[in-house]
């Protein structure tokens, strides 16, 4: 049976998850990654899409995850992202919130020109709009 490793999920909050799992599943531009116990070092960016856990109990968890790093030293997976959440909690006043922290984040912004702000808001809209697709599937 496999080993355990540790996984560490780390969002502006804190720490949102941190536990020992079997099996990581990530989405990077190049397609899946499947992340054990030992895996050779390595670091890399996560894409929005779905990752998938599977815990020591052996049960396959979903999860919305926004753009991230990741780091794996072979024992402990360090996931940075600023969104990150279980697919059962994932309803509409999870994007409310969502909206929210993209508007705070344009609003501490310090931009002077407005073709830059409007550069930024309509990425963070197009980040918004890929996560409520992707929660849809």
């Amino acid at each position: 049976m496999a080993k355990e490793f540790k996984l560490k999920i780390n969002t502006p909050s804190g720490i949102f998850f941190e536990d020992n799992v079997f099996q990581v599943e990530l989405k990077t531009v190049n397609g899946y990654i499947g992340i054990l116990n030992d895996h050779a070092p390595m670091i890399g960016s996560v894409i929005p899409s779905i990752c998938f856990i599977r815990d020591a109990k052996g049960n396959r968890l979903s999860a919305l995850i926004n753009n991230a790093i990741f780091k794996m030293d072979g024992k402990v997976l360090n996931i940075i992202t600023d969104y990150f959440d279980f697919t059962d909690n994932v309803d509409d006043s999870v994007f409310e919130k969502r909206k929210k922290q993209i508007d705070r984040a344009l609003n501490n912004k310090n931009i002077k020109d407005s073709k830059s702000y409007a550069l930024i808001e309509t990425k963070l809209e197009q980040e918004l709009n890929q996560l409520k697709k992707i929660a849809k599937k």
